[in-house]
């Protein structure tokens, strides 16, 4: 094949060589998280003690898992789409900035990020160079950081240059530290959040103007949102652990 190469018309020619294959993140997930137990996973990623943390205001600490290749549906077609839509997209034309710039400037947040393998998929198989995960869980938020030294050093090559922040705390005080990392794309599986949780983290993201795009599986307060440019664009379906077909709000501005 590569003879082929010698006989290709072109203005600059320069052998391409082999390439390395595209990050997996299916391939590296039982790598990084070989440190959680069959017992942590199996008492739903809580140490004991831990179980008087979920009957707390604001917290549902259910298992519900957006796979990998939901992760890669959602980005692709939720995510990269709503940044990209209306005058955003005509303005990148105008600059000459293509989608893989606005991707290298998106900075990805996950409410209740969980042990963070949804921050972390995000990190390795795009070129977004930072994550935010906000959990409530202190031990998910342990294991997120122990995946994440995992991550750097057994895929250096990957995750040389991203940034991994883990934010332990309640979502409904994060508002600050969301604007101090600069938070563009929100995403949060919040099919068990009540209509109470729902306002309080349409609150949350009203008080956060970087925010361009949020992906829920629950419906944002539209009366809160009102203040906001914030608007639904759609309902998409997306794998999960709980469903095929699980149903996501995709908001963008």
């Amino acid at each position: 094949m590569n003879y082929l190469r010698h006989h290709s018309i072109t203005a600059n020619y320069r052998p391409l060589g082999l390439t390395s294959p595209p990050p997996n993140f299916a391939v590296m997930q039982p790598l990084l998280y070989k440190h959680l137990s069959e017992e942590y996973e199996s008492r739903g990623e809580l140490e004991i003690g831990e179980e008087s943390i979920t009957v707390q205001p604001n917290v549902f600490a259910q298992i519900g898992i957006i796979d990998v290749n939901g992760v890669r549906q959602m980005w692709t077609k939720a995510i990269i789409p709503a940044l990209l839509d209306g005058r955003k997209r005509e303005l990148l034309e105008s600059e000459g900035e293509s989608q893989a710039d606005l991707e290298a400037r998106i900075v990805f947040c996950d409410i209740g990020s969980g042990v963070g393998n949804v921050c972390l998929q995000v990190l390795s198989e795009t070129k977004c160079p930072k994550s935010v995960g906000v959990e409530i869980i202190p031990s998910r938020i342990r294991a997120a950081e122990e995946a994440s030294k995992r991550a750097k050093l057994l895929y250096s090559d990957v995750f040389s240059k991203k940034e991994a922040v883990w934010v332990q705390g309640d979502l409904v005080k994060c508002a600050a530290r969301l604007n101090e990392e600069g938070v563009t794309v929100l995403f949060t599986h919040s099919w068990m959040f009540d209509y109470d949780l729902m306002t309080k983290l349409t609150n949350v993201i009203a008080q956060v103007p970087s925010i361009q795009c949020v992906v829920t599986s629950r419906k944002l307060d539209e009366k809160v949102l009102a203040s906001t440019r914030l608007r639904q664009r759609t309902l998409m379906h997306f794998n999960a652990d709980w469903n095929d077909e699980a149903p996501f709000y995709v908001y963008g501005k």
